[in-house]
């Protein structure tokens, strides 16, 4: 089983820019750094000892089996019994993980003992231990999770009905039942259920049933040897659907959403899949059924359990949706099958199935990853402290910050390129002779690149070395010539960082095209392999001399792209020419990121906007150029005073050609919505805000815009930002109109957005003084004020209290969860734009080592920011103005 680790941590509506950082505090009390520093030592200390005890358990342990038998007919707690069963190869001291759980009897070997239990940990005494078989007895009673990990009761609020499902991942198993619960112990499971008689039970097997008068009791098959992670236990008054023409098919959803799922397409969709995946990974399906599951919250969107996937209610788009249970079904073969051995290698298991997620939905090569994911990865890797992606995980704090989205999407991307290297053949060949070598046993990382070399007859120890071992991402740039219209020489350029040097070898397609009357054409395509800092591309001598080279054509390398002059002059000027929206956006993003690194002037880009923006159709285009627009703004906001000329100018241009792009597109289209949206943001002059006040109250009309209630809060809440008159009555019309509890939470962020000191020092203050101890629901009033307590306009507010947010941060740091300090880092990082700005954040960096990985990232990325910001200053010039106007 494996995570979906598809967390999203979304502000309402408001995207920060890249220059507008998150801002931190640290404490004024005396001594908290030393208490801070020996607690950090301590835990420490104790995590390695933890992590010590666990690879040498799992060296000792072998032929692990566990039987288990469960009442869960009571509506607190239930109760069991567990028999386990392994060979130990000393008999040396054992522990047996269990957590906070009631032992009634408790016998190794047939001796009955008062066990040594401190609520996490059963210890083992080396007196009562064999060497080889070994069987330990117990009952127990435990209370249901509160929490989304451990065996969960859930009541639904919308008939009564309780409901029972698991979550393990990644070692939660121990808060069911007793077991040594590490991914590399390997066990086969028997379980017994009793349940009321109306319940369905599910579980990792088939199972038989006995009824009785008002219980059933369930035995289900004992397992192939899992992982305890990949174990689940699913029970309630289900409603279920089947599908049996090849493998036992099941869905199961609550009954008060039952009526709202399309179980026979969802049946024959997982089925078409199964088929498919049987094809690519060249092994049949591993188990002897599979059931998806629906349930309320297990912490991310899927869980992936030996042969029962569980899926959250709140299920996103239907195309999305479709990607995630694909997933999930694939990683039946990818961490079920095989499992990684510790969790530091989980990525593989998911960014693999997600990989065939991706070629099933395809139906053949795999599409890369969308490339503004990987921007986001780019910036990440640019970073002095970036990890590679197969690094130890030190301490049980870096399992969160290594198994999220970001690592799975680079594995992903890692992956897709590695299929690229070595051909579609070659890799499913390997991938088929990982999954039958290491089939229902564990694996790491470097047997499966192993099965890759062999089936590839290549070595790749030298991809895994500078791939996987090493972080950082390259740049390319082509290098060309011509001569009477043909190219006389082309040559990719691979460049590094200062921080990371390694140069790569890659496999990328090289896209060559020229300018047309109404199109950038594409001459040819052409897949090169290159390595080191310069690779001549002598094939394409003589070819047609083109306009614009792009040396990561439909993105399939892991790099950075640099344009050449004359690419990046033809891309500024032709750019709405191109005829592939997904080039489009890569074009788009290249050139940003050369803005980013002071390569282009933010002039020109601001000229590219004007010239290919109106031409713009594709609504997933513009929502990219719309994030841009916006980061634009910001940075500008930050800049100010010292561009202030010139930012006022530009923002006016980009506020005119937003709304007549609202206007003059064709009314009620997405992309009329999307530029309408745009144009608010940029609502800046008092005849834009009067604009929006008009529309708000019905004065005007903009045909084909409707203002809904969330769009007119986005209203709201910006003309209370910029200070507009009369914001503070439209904000109270508001509040009458909307008073339901999202309205209410609305009202409160356009409140701390009105440029007012005071009533941001009071909210100021409060979030200063929150520590972990606070409840959940103030946690999150607080993430909503943090967003807009100080936005990128409001500089003489934010350098108020500056100071003190870096001053207190490694405090609030010590105090407070990883939530509340990304909130934090997020929004309230002080940024000025300024050297001495970049120098002052680097020191909170230097002078804090104990500081959380959480706000370390959120510090290296506030410092990477701010250089940009300057970089970007220092293209402006007090004569610039937005160049050409709309």
């Amino acid at each position: 089983m494996k995570l979906l680790t598809l967390g999203i941590i979304g502000t309402i509506f408001l995207s920060l820019t890249a220059c507008q950082s998150p801002q931190p505090t640290k404490s004024d009390k005396a001594g908290s750094n030393i208490a801070e520093s020996d607690k950090a030592v301590a835990t420490q200390a104790s995590i390695g000892n933890i992590d010590s005890i666990a690879r040498e358990r799992g060296q000792r342990i072998s032929d692990l089996q566990y039987r288990l038998k469960l009442d869960i007919t009571q509506d607190d707690s239930f109760s069991g019994e567990a028999s386990i069963e392994f060979n130990l190869k000393d008999p040396q001291s054992l522990t047996l993980d269990f957590n906070q759980a009631q032992l009634q009897q408790f016998s190794v070997n047939g001796h009955r003992i008062y066990p040594n239990y401190d609520g996490r940990q059963i210890t083992l005494s080396a007196g009562l231990l064999n060497k080889g078989g070994n069987q330990i007895d117990l009952s127990f009673t435990r209370a249901y999770s509160s929490t989304n990990e451990g065996l969960i009761r859930y009541t639904d609020p919308l008939d009564g009905k309780a409901y029972l499902y698991t979550q393990f991942a990644p070692s939660h198993a121990q808060m069911m039942m007793p077991l040594f619960d590490q991914s590399d112990l390997k066990a086969r499971f028997s379980l017994t259920v009793t349940a009321p008689k109306a319940w369905l039970v599910i579980s990792a097997t088939n199972a038989s049933k006995t009824q009785g008068a008002t219980h059933t009791q369930w035995q289900f098959a004992t397992t192939a040897p899992i992982s305890s992670h990949s174990f689940s236990l699913f029970a309630g008054p289900y409603q279920s659907w089947h599908q049996t023409e090849t493998l036992p098919l099941g869905l199961y959803a609550p009954q008060s959403i039952a009526s709202q799922q399309d179980a026979q397409a969802w049946l024959t969709h997982t089925g078409e899949a199964i088929g498919f995946y049987e094809k690519q990974f060249g092994t049949a399906y591993p188990f002897a059924k599979y059931d998806q599951i629906l349930v309320p919250d297990i912490g991310q969107i899927a869980m992936a359990n030996v042969a029962a996937s569980s899926f959250e209610f709140s299920l996103p788009s239907e195309e999305r949706f479709k990607a995630i249970a694909l997933q999930a079904l694939a990683e039946q073969w990818t961490g079920n099958l095989v499992t990684p051995r510790g969790w530091n290698e989980h990525w593989l298991s998911q960014s693999l199935a997600r990989l065939m997620a991706k070629k099933a939905q395809v139906g053949e090569q795999a599409v890369p990853v969308w490339y503004q994911d990987k921007h986001n990865l780019y910036q990440t890797e640019e970073r002095r402290h970036s990890r590679p992606i197969e690094s130890a995980l030190i301490s049980d704090h870096l399992l969160e910050e290594h198994m999220n989205e970001a690592t799975v999407t680079k594995g992903v991307a890692l992956l897709t390129q590695l299929n690229f290297l070595l051909g579609e053949k070659a890799f499913n060949l390997g991938l088929k002779q990982y999954l039958t070598q290491h089939q229902y046993t564990n694996a790491d990382v470097s047997e499966f690149i192993a099965a890759l070399s062999q089936a590839a007859k290549r070595p790749l120890d030298e991809w895994s070395r500078t791939w996987l071992y090493q972080g950082g991402v390259n740049q390319i740039e082509a290098e060309f010539t011509c001569n009477d219209g043909r190219l006389t020489r082309l040559a990719i350029k691979q460049s590094a960082t200062q921080a990371h040097p390694t140069l790569r070898e890659q496999k990328v397609k090289l896209g060559l095209f020229t300018i047309g009357r109404h199109a950038l054409h594409q001459n040819l395509n052409q897949a090169v392999t290159y390595k080191g800092p310069l690779t001549e591309i002598k094939r394409l001598q003589g070819v047609r001399c083109p306009a614009l080279v792009f040396p990561n054509y439909q993105d399939w390398g892991y790099v950075k792209v640099k344009l050449d002059p004359i690419s990046q002059t033809t891309a500024l000027q032709e750019l709405h020419k191109v005829e592939d929206p997904n080039f489009r956006v890569m074009l788009w993003q290249t050139l940003w990121d050369s803005v980013l690194a002071g390569d282009l002037s933010l002039k020109r880009f601001l000229g590219a906007i004007f010239v290919n923006a109106p031409h713009e159709s594709d609504p997933v285009v513009l929502g990219i150029l719309s994030g841009k627009i916006n980061q634009i703004k910001e940075l500008l906001e930050q800049m100010n005073p010292n561009q202030q000329h010139y930012s006022s100018r530009a923002l006016r241009a980009l506020e005119q050609m937003t709304l007549r792009l609202a206007i003059t597109t064709s009314p009620g289209t997405q992309v009329q919505s999307l530029w309408f949206d745009t144009y608010v943001q940029l609502a800046l002059s008092h005849h834009a805000k009067s604009h929006l006040a008009a529309l708000l109250e019905g004065k005007e009309q903009l045909e084909g815009i409707t203002l809904d209630q969330k769009r007119r809060w986005r209203i709201v809440i910006h003309l209370n930002r910029y200070d507009y008159p009369w914001a503070n009555e439209l904000l109270l019309e508001e509040k009458k109109r909307d008073n339901s509890t999202q309205g209410e939470r609305l009202a409160l962020i356009a409140e701390v957005a009105q440029p007012k000191a005071n009533f941001k020092r009071q909210w100021f203050n409060r979030i200063q003084m929150h520590s972990s101890d606070g409840d959940s629901v103030m946690l999150t009033k607080l993430v909503d004020i943090m967003a807009l307590l100080y936005p990128s306009e409001q500089k003489a507010l934010s350098q108020a209290t500056a100071e003190q947010r870096l001053e207190e941060l490694s405090y609030l740091d010590s105090v407070n969860s990883s939530d509340f300090m990304y909130a934090y880092g997020q929004y309230l990082i002080p940024m000025n734009c300024t050297y001495g700005g970049i120098d002052r954040l680097k020191r909170v960096l230097n002078d804090n080592p104990t500081l959380s990985l959480t706000t370390q990232a959120w510090l290296e990325k506030s410092i990477q920011s701010e250089q940009q910001c300057v970089r970007i200053l220092q293209q402006l010039t007090p004569s610039s103005s937005p160049s050409p106007s709309p």
